[in-house]
C-alpha cells in the first residue's frame, strides 16, 4: 500500500491532535469558571496534601510530628499551590465564606489513612487551612 502526501498529512494532524490532548489533560481543565469549581480544586489540592504528608511521615504519630515542629515538604508545596487557588478565587469574586462553605460541603471526598491525615481534615472542619 502506497502512502501519498495526503495520508502523511492526515497522520501528522492526528499525531498533533493526540499530543495537544495529552498536554491539555496534563495541565488540568484550565482555570475554574465558578466558585464551586474553585472549591472542587481546593479539595483536590487538600487531598494531594494529605496523600503527600502521609507518605512523608510514614507511621509517625501526631505527637511525633508535632515534636519535629510539623515541618513537612508537603505543607510547603501545598502553600505554593494554594496561591493559584487564591488567585482564581479573587478573579471570580469568590468570598472566603462562600469558599469555606464549598470546601466543607466537599469534605466527604477527602480520604486519610493515618492520624495525621485525619488531623488535616479535622483542621479544615474547624476552620483551618
Amino acid at each position: 500500500m502506497s502512502e501519498g502526501p495526503g495520508t502523511l498529512s492526515a497522520v501528522r494532524a492526528a499525531a498533533v491532535a493526540v499530543v495537544v490532548a495529552v498536554v491539555l489533560a496534563a495541565c488540568g481543565a484550565g482555570a475554574p469558571r465558578t466558585c464551586d469549581e474553585v472549591a472542587d480544586r481546593t479539595i483536590e489540592l487538600v487531598q494531594q496534601l494529605i496523600d503527600e504528608a502521609e507518605e512523608e511521615i510514614g507511621e509517625m504519630t501526631v505527637d511525633e510530628l508535632l515534636a519535629t515542629g510539623g515541618e513537612l515538604p508537603a505543607i510547603e508545596r501545598f502553600a505554593a499551590r494554594s496561591k493559584e487557588i487564591d488567585e482564581w478565587a479573587a478573579e471570580l469574586g469568590c468570598s472566603q465564606t462562600e469558599l469555606r462553605r464549598g470546601v466543607l460541603d466537599r469534605l466527604d471526598r477527602l480520604d486519610a489513612d493515618t492520624p495525621v491525615g485525619e488531623l488535616i481534615i479535622d483542621g479544615i472542619r474547624r476552620g483551618g487551612l
